[in-house]
């Protein structure tokens, strides 16, 4: 009897989205595309029409492909209708060989120097660090967090501040939304001797342990998917980087795992009236605001718990 031929699985792809909008929105854009992709690259273009930036994130090739672009597609018609003038958008797709796309990442993510004692750093890529530079390494993966985004620059500054220009700077630490990991990666090195990070997204939780083991953060650092509900302990500073929304759902629980006089560090934040609102929930429940931080249309918030 003859042997059965066995077909080759097919190639993987991805499809590739660009979407083209004016710089006064391009940020909003880019953060609902990458809850979409994991993540996204925003390119400045040149228009007649003014400022302009291209939201380029990668979808790999399957059934989920429909219904994604259908969420893309109505955000960008009801961003039209809140925004009009300035929420003209124009969308391309466009089906990348997995080849192609690695090539497009490889090319385009670069050793980082996010602060003036962070750099982040492909695995692909040599750096010789400064003295007073720690280097974290990591490849992008499906979760948000390289820091390229302006929230994540905002909140390693706000990390590096307390670490570097305090005398008693955090021993413990809690990262909520970890993502990628990289914010409790960067306490670690600056000097937290413990870390828990946590995510409810497990494909994030999978991403942030290998960052973490390959940074040889394992004894510091520890990455699972518990709730925060579930921690019943306090930490010296608590991380916050997600979205508007969660963070007032859990405002009471972030100031309850504060110790007295612990930090608390939040961004995903947009300028404007959920800054404001997030300052006045906060000081609702107790906490002092110490600083505001803010580039392009994002801000950081740090509070205390005096």
């Amino acid at each position: 009897m003859p042997a059965k031929s066995q077909a080759h699985p097919p190639a993987k792809s991805w499809l590739r989205i660009t979407i083209t909008a004016s710089e006064t929105i391009s940020d909003p854009i880019a953060d609902f595309i990458c809850e979409q992709t994991g993540g996204v690259e925003q390119i400045p273009v040149t228009a007649a029409g003014g400022a302009q930036e291209q939201i380029v994130g990668y979808l790999e090739n399957g059934p989920a492909i429909p219904e994604k672009l259908k969420k893309i597609t109505e955000y960008l018609a009801e961003l039209a209708c809140l925004a009009s003038g300035e929420a003209k958008t124009h969308l391309e797709t466009e089906i990348i060989p997995d080849e192609d796309w690695n090539k497009t990442w490889k090319e385009r993510f670069k050793p980082l120097s996010i602060t003036p004692h962070l750099v982040i750093k492909p695995t692909w890529e040599t750096y010789q660090p400064g003295p007073d530079e720690k280097i974290i390494e990591m490849d992008p993966g499906m979760a948000f967090g390289t820091g390229h985004h302006a929230s994540t620059k905002l909140a390693l500054e706000f990390i590096e501040t307390l670490f570097h220009d305090t005398k008693n700077p955090p021993k413990t630490v809690l990262d909520v939304g970890t993502g990628t990991g990289i914010l409790a990666m960067a306490a670690a090195l600056f000097g937290a001797q413990e870390v828990t990070a946590i995510d409810n997204d497990p494909e994030a939780v999978v991403v942030a342990e290998e960052n973490i083991q390959r940074n040889g953060l394992t004894p510091i650092v520890t990455a699972n998917g518990i709730d925060l509900k579930e921690i019943s302990r306090q930490f010296d500073l608590v991380i916050a980087n997600i979205i508007h929304d969660t963070l007032i759902e859990l405002a009471a629980s972030l100031a309850e795992h504060l110790t007295q006089n612990g930090k608390l560090i939040m961004a995903g934040i947009l300028i404007g009236p959920q800054t404001d609102n997030l300052r006045a929930a906060y000081n609702a429940l107790g906490l002092k605001h110490l600083e505001t931080r803010s580039e392009g249309e994002w801000s950081a918030l740090l509070f205390t718990r005096p």
